[in-house]
């Protein structure tokens, strides 16, 4: 049996507003009068309904839920998005449309709640483990998550349907029925109209306790592979968590391997993350030439979450996918070596500091900033000859992704320094001169 006061457990005291996906539906419905009937909540909560245009009745649901809120004093926002093809967009695709409408409109200190029960997740347990699903997606739905760095609460997570069936009755709320919902072309619909009757009527009248009991050691398995893959990370990890010791994580398993990939991937990325994406990486870029320079990517340059993994020298690197690695090499900027200089690679900043970089009499002539075209010299400080910017690259390491962003700082037309890694010695700053030392912050170099 499901009571409002049930709720109250829950600590929503650090959110300015506490938001409800509103469909019009009795799960929802209930959600949002249950938050209504506590004090404390009541003062921030909102209603969201997305209207996804599909249905005929779309128009009528919206005013149904816009009339219910302004009975119950509820505030009420309505979202109108329009699908790409809305006479074959499938459940998936509907989903991730509306939670990118609900994230979009949602602040920085808001909750989301959604209106899920026991019995959608039951349905979620089950349609994962017809698709092959792993251990973590057997772990079905959580009560405590985020999503796109928002918080995510699904309060009525240990409720069945028929507790709040019960509850909207017991306290006369009307709701929405949406006939779809009997459309068993529907992957869900066909499991809750179909299968599960036919289980309960046969040989599994338990198989709700079953499946649950499968999530609940499923959920346990996932917070040890989680525990151990992040052991693993903390193990391999050089000087930031972007970059992985690939000799150490050959020393572990091949299945452990690609359990802390799983794991590492998953910490930066929202995107579903593929066994054969694990296989890729492990075969082609952990286990390959050593002077190769494979790239294993996901998602699409310039998209949040998506990424490339490289590696170089016996390191693993996760890096941004971008639209480009870098500009053009005929772009230039100029400098009056005053202040930051903001680029499309990078942020190229300056610090002053007696008888090192740059020599400060250099502020009174021409200077421009531009990136490698091929050919270039540097005589850096110490050296006995200039040479090819080409060879000093392989010298210093400089992974081949960062080498076509790297600023070159130029005095009337004349190379004068190459990113923060050297000064050509005609423009160093003598010992008691005050000199101006570049920083280089590259946008992946992260």
């Amino acid at each position: 049996m499901f009571l409002y006061e049930d709720l109250e457990q829950i600590d929503f005291s650090k959110y300015k507003r506490i938001v409800v996906s509103y469909s019009g539906g009795v799960d929802s419905l209930v959600l949002l009068h249950a938050l209504n009937s506590i004090t404390e909540f009541k003062q921030k909560l909102f209603a969201l309904h997305v209207n996804h245009g599909i249905n005929q009745a779309s128009s009528t649901w919206e005013k149904h839920c816009e009339n219910t809120c302004s009975n119950l004093g509820i505030n009420f926002v309505s979202l109108k998005i329009k699908l790409d093809n809305q006479s074959n967009a499938s459940e998936n695709h509907m989903r991730q449309a509306r939670y990118r409408a609900l994230l979009a409109w949602i602040k920085k200190d808001d909750v989301l709640c959604t209106g899920h029960h026991k019995d959608d997740h039951v349905e979620t347990v089950f349609f994962r483990l017809l698709r092959g699903t792993g251990i973590k997606g057997l772990s079905g739905i959580k009560k405590f998550s985020t999503i796109k760095g928002t918080d995510l609460v699904r309060p009525l997570l240990d409720y069945s349907k028929k507790d709040l069936k019960f509850y909207a009755k017991n306290n006369k709320l009307k709701w929405i029925e949406d006939e779809t919902n009997e459309d068993i072309s529907f992957s869900r619909n066909l499991i809750r109209k179909n299968i599960f009757p036919l289980l309960k009527n046969q040989n599994w009248p338990s198989y709700v306790n079953a499946l649950s009991h499968l999530s609940r050691r499923a959920k346990e398995a996932n917070e040890i592979l989680e525990e151990v893959g992040d052991e693993d990370i903390k193990h391999c990890s050089t000087d930031t968590l972007n970059r992985l010791s690939i000799l150490k994580i050959k020393g572990f398993s091949k299945v452990r391997i690609k359990n802390l990939l799983y794991r590492w991937i998953s910490l930066k990325t929202d995107l579903d993350i593929s066994s054969h994406l694990l296989d890729e990486i492990y075969k082609n870029i952990l286990f390959t030439k050593e002077n190769s320079d494979p790239i294993v990517s996901l998602g699409k340059p310039g998209r949040k979450d998506s990424f490339q993994l490289r590696r170089f020298n016996g390191i693993l690197h996760y890096l941004p996918l971008i639209e480009s690695d870098f500009v053009k090499k005929n772009e230039t900027w100029k400098w009056n070596l005053s202040s930051s200089l903001v680029l499309p690679t990078g942020v190229l900043s300056i610090e002053t500091c007696s008888g090192e970089g740059l020599s400060s009499n250099l502020t009174k002539k021409r200077i421009l900033v531009k990136v490698r075209s091929g050919g270039e010299r540097c005589k850096p400080k110490g050296r006995s000859k200039s040479q090819k910017l080409k060879k000093l690259l392989l010298e210093y390491e400089v992974p081949p992704w960062l080498r076509n962003r790297l600023p070159l700082v130029y005095v009337d037309n004349k190379l004068a320094a190459v990113s923060n890694l050297w000064v050509c010695e005609e423009f160093t700053a003598k010992r008691d001169e005050k000199g101006i030392v570049l920083s280089w912050t590259d946008t992946l170099d992260n």
